[in-house]
């Protein structure tokens, strides 16, 4: 079969290589849809992962292994059910369209019994889905809705981060929100959060494209921070009172910092964005201290992949899609690199 390889650090090649043995516990599917995420860059350069600061407790922090042998890029996918291994207990079917989770959690750790299973221990190593076939363990695998297209299932992994972040976020109904990023995460967490409540949305984004689908999905008010005031336009739009909840989904930590300025008394400021490693912010700490505010990071989805399901089929994702064939993978990361397309997905 043919897959997106990690040929060295930062080197992507399209290789033909064996198919991935069905094992008993596991389901083997065909890829429909493999969609390339914010991350898979830096996976593919090797900078995701960093030691705690000097004086932290618990580092360095575990990042997801892939499987041994060949590398295979990927973690958002949908598919066909192709072969189900005799010990799986599940109701599923040859020919079913499925989405999948890419790491499987081992359930026994101190994390896992403890209600964070996105920091298991012992979690298995993913399986890059940036080929024609993969095979997931059962528990991986998620049956989608027999009307929903498999370029849209592909999206039931981001989605479930978007779904986490909104959580964490606490959104209320009569909320006002800032989301700084309108990638396929911001934009996601935009028809999320207005559908748990969000009454006041404004999204901050240079990409005028980007900008055109928040006000599509529901944004009141968009601004390209490059070019337009955007503390003057969020204090007109807040009345001067800032923001119940701000959401940052660029991985840029100049704006993980503003949000905290923009942000009403008592509110919650959340780092939704993958950031660099080898960074640190300066807070204003008795700003922070005198408006009571909450600042949380996102890791993952713990828990997340059903009601993301449940909600997949609500939302306007078709826009959001730019398919690439699989044997042009290199082109389609190049593609990423500009920014202006907002999802793209590899066709096997």
């Amino acid at each position: 079969m043919k897959a997106a390889v990690i040929k060295s650090p930062g080197v992507l090649e399209v290789q033909d290589i064996p198919e991935p043995v069905c094992e008993p516990d596991e389901i083997k599917v065909k890829i429909a849809y493999a969609g390339i995420c914010g991350s898979d860059p830096k996976i593919l350069e090797g900078t995701v992962g960093a030691a705690f600061p000097p004086g932290a407790i618990g580092g360095p922090l575990a990042v997801t292994p892939m499987r041994p042998g060949v590398k295979i890029l990927g973690h958002e996918a949908s598919g066909e059910i192709v072969q189900i291994g005799k010990d799986v207990k599940g109701d599923f079917k040859i020919g079913q369209h499925v989405a999948m989770n890419f790491r499987k959690t081992c359930g026994g750790c101190y994390y896992c019994q403890n209600k964070m299973e996105h920091f298991c221990e012992r979690v298995t190593p993913f399986v890059g889905v940036m080929a024609e076939y993969g095979s997931f363990k059962e528990s991986l695998v998620y049956k989608l809705p027999e009307n929903l297209p498999l370029d849209e299932g592909a999206f039931l992994e981001p989605l479930s981060i978007a779904v986490h972040a909104v959580d964490i976020a606490k959104v209320k109904v009569g909320d006002s929100v800032i989301i700084t990023g309108g990638g396929p995460i911001g934009l996601l967490i935009l028809q999320v959060a207005i559908k748990a409540g969000a009454a006041k949305v404004l999204v901050s984004e240079p990409v005028a494209e980007k900008r055109a689908l928040a006000k599509r999905f529901g944004a009141d008010v968009t601004v390209d921070p490059l070019n337009e005031d955007l503390l003057a336009i969020c204090n007109k739009f807040t009345d001067g009172r800032g923001f119940n909840v701000c959401i940052e989904a660029t991985g840029i930590t100049a704006l993980a910092r503003q949000l905290i300025l923009l942000s009403e008394r008592c509110g919650n400021i959340v780092w939704a964005g993958v950031y660099p490693g080898n960074k640190d912010i300066e807070l204003p700490i008795f700003y922070m201290y005198s408006k009571e505010l909450s600042v949380h990071s996102v890791k993952l989805a713990p828990y997340s992949f059903p009601r993301a399901l449940a909600i997949l089929p609500k939302l306007d994702l078709k826009p959001m899609i730019t398919v690439y064939p699989l044997v042009d993978a290199v082109k389609a990361f190049e593609a990423h690199k500009k920014a202006k397309d907002i999802k793209i997905m590899l066709k096997p």
